[in-house]
């Protein structure tokens, strides 16, 4: 018997939430709840029944599957967890394929390696981080005792454009006037005895055990995901895991990740050198998107992972060397 909501849902047409993303991949499908920054994974299947009763009236779905379990239940889980809802309209807005409010910073997020050389040119390296308008800054600190190089770095960056600065360094004890600054949100302590977190004021403390040498391997995990509008709509135009995405070795030579075996340039170098040189050559491969890099093509996650892999030329396009394999859903 059908539900008393369906009942008197009959009528109306069947509309997918704009947030509500339906991916397919090659072995399962994804759903990208955008607003709640969440992702359910489902049979492809349900994708496949979710774009076909798209914008159709619901008395047309149930006659035409009545006589099908499965569907019914796809149709229950769809409404219960808000994917769907049904209207009198027939017509909903889709979500734009392209933002008119897209970020005209010519890099946005960058990770440093620090050193003797990147300190001794620091006021340099901070006036490029400036004028090219990144927002997020990794730094990673290989020293035991670093807690007066940190302040010291914040205090250079207080009139730049970075609103989000995270520090990776050695387990040691943290100077607690650090969680009074707003622009730091996240403290990586590597090499730590056990593995916990921290919360003082709005700065994450995070102890891990593994050390350094692994921190910026790429590698695809859950913690690579970005659901939210604004990284779709750059996964949708661009390659979301290297869009504006650099990593700065202790050499300060620019590159997409710490395996890139090719320099972009020098961050010591002057802006108008990076900008003019460094990014053109940067862009050729974050304008590439994942639908043309295989495995990503065929990926469920391909609109929402950040795992920084560089795509290499192949006979058949462009591919990437992933942890993980969509064609059967499991971490090589």
């Amino acid at each position: 018997m059908e539900s008393t909501y369906l009942q008197n849902n009959k009528g109306k047409y069947i509309h997918v939430f704009s947030c509500c993303i339906p991916v397919k991949g090659h072995e399962r499908g994804a759903i990208y709840d955008l607003q709640r920054e969440e992702i359910e994974l489902v049979p492809n299947t349900m994708i496949d029944f979710l774009n076909h009763i798209k914008n159709k009236k619901l008395n047309l779905i149930l006659e035409e599957f009545r006589s099908d379990a499965m569907a019914k239940k796809y149709l229950d889980f769809l409404q219960k967890n808000e994917f769907i809802f049904y209207s009198d309209t027939l017509f909903f807005p889709e979500l734009a394929d392209k933002s008119i409010n897209e970020d005209t910073a010519i890099l946005q997020f960058m990770t440093i390696t620090l050193s003797d050389f990147m300190i001794d040119n620091l006021d340099t390296i901070v006036k490029n981080i400036t004028e090219l308008g990144v927002k997020r800054l990794h730094i990673h600190i290989d020293n035991r005792n670093c807690m007066g190089t940190i302040n010291d770095i914040l205090l250079l960056l207080e009139y730049s454009r970075v609103t989000n600065i995270s520090f990776s360094v050695p387990y040691q004890k943290i100077d607690r006037k650090l969680y009074n600054n707003n622009r730091l949100k996240f403290l990586y302590l590597f090499n730590s005895p056990k593995e916990k977190i921290e919360t003082n004021n709005e700065v994450l403390s995070i102890f891990i055990k593994i050390n350094d040498a692994k921190m910026f391997l790429p590698k695809f995990n859950v913690n690579t995901l970005d659901i939210n509008t604004t990284a779709y709509n750059i996964a949708k135009n661009y390659n979301l895991s290297i869009y504006k995405t650099v990593f700065v070795d202790d050499q300060g030579k620019i590159k997409f990740n710490i395996s890139d075996e090719i320099s972009y340039g020098k961050i010591t170098d002057s802006f108008e050198r990076i900008k003019d040189n460094a990014v053109p050559e940067l862009s050729k491969l974050w304008n590439i998107k994942k639908d043309d890099i295989a495995p990503c093509n065929i990926c469920e996650f391909r609109f929402c992972c950040t795992a920084v892999y560089v795509p290499f030329k192949t006979d058949n396009g462009y591919a990437v060397s992933c942890n993980y394999n969509p064609y059967k859903a499991e971490f090589n």
